[in-house]
């Protein structure tokens, strides 16, 4: 019965990549809907002056260093990484807060998401983990006491090439989970 679900879950897999787009195109995609956004909240920024047909000032900012290449698993496969600390014109970065900002980690055109800060990823023997920085209200500790934002957390997840996909511990939540967005 277990064969089963894996079957299922590989063919669910593979026949929904098989149309997926590259890692560029979904990049695109998804800047494009931080940049939606952008626009969209200079509505409540319009001056009283302001007439139908004015343009919309909307600038959507991100270091080039939040968009980068991961190792993922030992033949060398990359995942490209985008860390939304988009900024925009009027509102700043409201897509992050303290516990960081959505990443989204991009693999044969499919996107995972995680919460946290920039995922790196550790070389363990012969394979690949990637680490996600959380902030520290974000995890627990073995004496059952909260933590602080400031506290050092990571998540992991490793890839599997046979499903194609990310694993996690299933005591906690997934780690990167995929994007219910497709473009």
């Amino acid at each position: 019965m277990k064969n089963i679900f894996k079957t299922a879950a590989l063919l669910i897999t593979v026949c929904g990549q098989a149309g997926a787009a590259s890692n560029e195109e979904t990049l695109e995609y998804i800047i494009a809907d931080y940049q939606y956004q952008c626009e969209k909240a200079q509505e409540g920024f319009r001056d009283i002056d302001y007439e139908e047909g004015d343009p919309v000032v909307a600038e959507l900012g991100l270091s080039e260093d939040n968009i980068y290449d991961i190792t993922i698993d030992k033949d060398g496969k990359t995942a490209t990484v985008l860390h939304a600390a988009f900024t925009c014109t009027n509102v700043g970065r409201s897509w992050c807060g303290s516990g960081g900002c959505d990443t989204y980690v991009l693999v044969d055109g499919v996107s995972y998401t995680a919460w946290g800060w920039k995922p790196v990823s550790v070389q363990v023997g012969d394979s690949y983990v990637v680490l996600v920085p959380r902030s520290g209200g974000a995890c627990h500790n073995s004496l059952e006491i909260g933590t602080s934002n400031a506290d050092p957390c990571y998540t992991v997840a490793a890839w599997d090439s046979y499903l194609q996909t990310f694993n996690s511990a299933s005591s906690s939540q997934y780690v990167l989970t995929i994007n219910e967005f497709e473009p």
